[in-house]
């Protein structure tokens, strides 16, 4: 059965940016799966490995 849309959301930029963004955090966990890891695992990981032994809260700026 197919999904149902509401009138006028495919019009929408807002929704279907959130749902590319949605899909592709999808794809990230798809590939990363074999690993164990989470996206946004992953994307802490990063900041750790390129920050020169980075403080938490430089961490957390990176982030955000």
């Amino acid at each position: 059965m197919p999904k149902a849309t509401l009138p006028g959301l495919t019009l929408c930029s807002n929704a279907m940016l959130r749902r590319a963004t949605r899909k592709l955090g999808q794809f990230y966990d798809y590939v990363l799966a074999p690993s164990g890891l989470k996206a946004t695992q992953q994307g802490l990981l990063y900041q750790i490995h390129i920050g020169d032994e980075p403080a938490m809260g430089d961490i957390a700026a990176a982030l955000v």
